[in-house]
Order: structure tokens, then sequence, then C-alpha cells
């Protein structure tokens, strides 16, 4: 037994074009699948750049402050052994006098200019000769931190001080031993000289140079404005081995403890000098992401854009193809019926004539009364033909679904009108389950009775002969179900699920569109597949 039944409510409208919902869905797809990799690949490379740019600018202040460190250190060392030098040929005794020692002196500042004075003291603190240009041949040096410090350790230099003199110096000095005991060379290091070069050696443009020591006092001035001597924004800061980096507000500081004084030696940069390279490669970078992801889209969309034009123009044309198809189909689906409709309009026909001749009969005995009813008859049989025409005419004439409102069992009614000479030829019986004042439904009257048409033909071609068919109507949910299933020999079970393809059929000598034909209007009207 066959059992086709399928909800009839409201009509509901389709989106079109067919693939644009889908060209949604192929555009982020592609679109992550291009920039997730680019993501993944660009920023790990970005990220490694980065890092070897930061590493090889950091290196490069690194190399910076070593390199301004080791040019002080080697002045240090140069000074130091100028006095060695030079105390390898003085004597203390010799110079007990000044004018040996200003000779000397004179002497050295032709060579080297970097000293303001030089003195010899003897192991009492006692300046047994000075040159210069300061009155210092009377002072004592006893109590003096560097006087201790140069007897404790050999060599000395100190800290700028202001001293007996009031000015900003500091001191280079040397122990010797002699034939009457220790003695002292020391000499005074022009600081303004000194400062020059501080600030100079090896420090590129845009950056401060300078010293101070382990309580952060300024041993040089730097460029920044600060006095030589006062107090740094460093403090309290402990010896360390090799380079420091820092980070105060807007610039790094590079800081190294000299050799050959008690000084750290800081070379300050802006930070936006050192890494102007790294955000150059940053802001290039970053440009080629932006031009190669409008790129990116650009491409994606026309391309894609291009491909979904071709398939929506594809899909028309098949759409035109399919109604054709379909509209063919239908109308051979419908050529079985012809038999009948020709019976029908022979009977018709055969009727008129009967009447015709009984007309002329009429006409000999001058019976008017009988004319008019035969006339009335003749009129009623072509009435009867006009309506049986049309209402068959209606299930061919292709048309655009329109709703409107409808009541289900009258259109079951119109249906079986047409089938029922077939019907009654075939000896198949229909018997109806009408269940009573079903609601009215809006949808397309047209559709509905090819749909209901054509499940009515399946059913007949199943039993094909001395068979029944029932028909049910009932409410459900929002709509009606409409219930069709006959006595013949049913669907096999292997078979149910293809019963919706095209030309798929289990009986010689049908094209097997029918089902297919009702799949396809249901699904324009928005109502769903038939359920079997």
């Amino acid at each position: 037994m066959e059992n086709i039944s399928g909800p009839m409510g409201n009509t509901t409208i389709r989106d079109f074009p067919y693939y644009r919902s889908l060209w949604n869905r192929v555009i982020v797809a592609i679109l992550a699948a291009a920039f997730l990799p680019l993501l993944l690949i660009g920023g790990s490379m970005y990220f490694c750049t980065m890092s070897e740019l930061r590493k090889k600018t950091m290196e490069s202040v690194r190399t910076e402050v070593v390199h301004h460190k080791d040019a002080i250190d080697g002045f240090l060392a140069e000074r130091l052994n100028d006095l060695r030098l030079l105390s390898a040929n003085l004597n203390p005794v010799t110079f007990t006098t000044p004018e040996p020692l200003e000779s000397v002196f004179h002497s050295l500042l032709k060579e080297l200019p970097y000293f303001t004075d030089l003195g010899i003291i003897d192991a009492e603190g006692r300046q047994l000769a000075y040159a210069g240009p300061y009155d210092l041949i009377s002072k004592n040096y006893k109590y003096a931190e560097w006087f201790k410090s140069v007897m404790e350790r050999g060599v000395y230099v100190s800290d700028v001080f202001l001293g007996f003199r009031k000015v900003p110096h500091f001191v280079i000095a040397l122990k010797r031993s002699g034939k009457t005991g220790p003695w002292i060379l020391r000499a005074t290091v022009d600081a303004t000289y000194f400062d020059r070069i501080v600030s100079d050696s090896g420090v590129s443009g845009g950056t401060d140079a300078f010293l101070i020591n382990r309580q952060g006092v300024f041993q040089s001035k730097p460029r920044t404005g600060n006095r030589l001597m006062s107090q740094s924004e460093f403090r309290g800061i402990a010896p360390f081995e090799g380079v420091k980096i820092e980070k105060h507000g807007g610039e790094f500081c590079a800081m190294a403890w000299l050799d050959r004084a008690p000084w750290l030696c800081v070379v300050k940069i802006d930070s936006r000098t050192i890494l102007k390279p790294i955000h150059r490669v940053r802001n290039i970078g970053i440009l080629v992401f932006i031009l190669g992801s409008i790129l990116i889209v650009v491409t994606v969309l026309l391309t894609t854009n291009y491909l979904i034009t071709l398939l929506e123009s594809k899909r028309q044309r098949i759409q035109v193809l399919g109604e054709r198809f379909y509209r063919t189909g239908h109308l051979l689906s419908l050529l079985e019926l012809f038999p009948s409709l020709l019976r029908e309009m022979g009977d018709i026909l055969s009727n008129i004539d009967v009447a015709a001749a009984w007309i002329d009969e009429a006409a000999k005995k001058e019976d008017l009364r009988e004319i008019r009813h035969t006339m009335g008859q003749i009129r009623s049989e072509m009435t009867r033909g006009r309506k049986f025409v049309e209402r068959f005419t209606s299930f061919l004439k292709p048309s655009f679904p329109i709703a409107s409102e409808l009541d289900v069992n009258g259109l079951l009614k119109e249906v079986l009108e047409i089938l029922d000479r077939e019907l009654r030829f075939r000896n198949i019986k229909v018997r109806l389950a009408h269940q009573g004042q079903l609601p009215s439904v809006t949808s397309d009257r047209t559709k509905l009775g090819q749909v209901i048409l054509h499940i009515l033909l399946n059913a007949m071609d199943a039993i094909e002969k001395d068979g029944e068919i029932r028909i049910e109507t009932r409410t459900e949910k929002d709509g009606v179900m409409v219930t069709v299933s006959d006595n013949g020999p049913g669907i096999p079970e292997d078979a149910v699920e293809y019963i919706f393809d095209a030309f798929f059929t289990t009986r010689t000598g049908h094209l097997g569109l029918g089902l297919t034909i009702c799949a396809e209007i249901m699904e324009k009207l928005g109502l769903g597949p038939a359920r079997v």
C-alpha cells in the first residue's frame, strides 16, 4: 500500500540569488585559510626579526659604552705612564727649589697640555717642590684623603674636588721610592680639558656621556645642563662586572666601571634614536601586511564573485531547463488522462447529438415546449464540457505561484471530478475521510492541485484496476494534512529513498517523474517535501 502525505500551510519566499549565502561562507573560509598562515608565519618572522634587531641594537649600545670606557681608561693609563717616565728621571733632593721642577713642567706642557700643575711631596705630606699657577709650596697634604690612598696603594686617581684652590680638579698621584724614603709625584689634570675628552671620546651624535662616582656625583659635566660635582639621578650604585643597560624614561643608559679610576662611565642614548631602525622595520612590515591583505581580499572578492556570478548564470539556465523539463514531464503524465477527456467529450457530444435529433422531431410536431426543454439540456451539456475543459487545462498551463486563501476539501473535489471517468473506467473506488470545517490555508491553488493530481495518478497506476484509494484530511499544527493511500502492491523498502529521484520507477512504461514533480512543487511553495 502506498501512503503519500504532506502538510499544506503558508508559502515562504526563498532567498535569491541562491549562491550568495554560500558565497559569504566561502569568503570567510578562503580569507581564514589565507590570513591564518600569513599571521602565523609573518608574526613569527616579525617577532624573530624584532628580537634580533633589538639584540643587535643593544649590542651596539654595549659596544659604544665599552669603547667610550676604554678611551677614558686609555687616557688615564697614558697619564700614569707619563708620570712614571717623569719620575724615573727625577730626584727629590735635586728639586727642593722650584726652578728645576718648573723647567721640567714647562717642557712637559709643550707635549702634554693636560696637566694644570706638578708637585713633589715627601712621606710626611710636605710639598717639597711645586710648579704651576697656584701658591701651594707651603701646603701639607698629610691629612688629605688622596694622600692617604696613594701612600697605601701606590697609584691613585682621585674624585673631582675643589681643594685649596677652590677650582674643580682631580689628582693623579704616583708613589715612588728613593734613598731618602718614599715620595709622591702628584699632577693635577685640567677638568675643562678632561670634560671635552669624556664628552667626545667615541660618542656618536644624539648621545650624552659623563662620569659619576659611587655616590652618583658628576665627575664630568654632562650635556644635559647639570653642573660638575652636582648630584645625578643615580645614587648608591654597587660595583658590577661588564656592562649594564637600564631604561630611564625615554632614554637607555649603558654603564660600565672604569679600570683606572673609581668612576662609572654612563652613556645616555635617546630610545627613539636606538629604536628608530626597529620602528622602521616594524612600519615597513605593517605596510607590507596591509597592502598584502588588501591584495588578498580584493583578489578573493573578485575571483569568488566572478565564480559565483558564473554559477548563478548557470543555475538560472538550469532552472529554465528544469522548468521546461518538469513541464514536459507534467504534460506527459497528464497524457494518461486524455483518453478520459476524449471519452467525456465524446459523451457530451453524443448527448448534444441526441438532443439535436429530439429538437428536429419536436420541430416537425411544432412542440415548442419540448424544443425549449431540449435546448436547455444542450446548454447544460455544453456548460459541463466547458467547465471540464477549464479544470483540465488549469492543470496544464504554466503559472507563477500565486498565494491565495483556499479550501483543501474543495480543491480535492475539483481534482476528483477530472479523474472521475478514469476512476470509473478502471473500477477504482475513492473513499473520502474529510474533517469538517477545515481551516483555510494560504498557498497556490493551481500548484497544489497539480501535486494532488500527480499523487492520485501515481496511486491509480499502482492499483491499475479494481482497487481503492483513501483520502483523509485533518488539521495539524498551523496547517492541513492530506493523506492519500491505496491498496496497491506498495513500494519496496529498498526503493523508498529513491522515489523522489527523476526517472526512478518500479513499473515499466512510466517515466518516473510524477513524485519528482510533486517534490519540486512542494519545495517551491515552501511546504517541504512530501512524506512516504
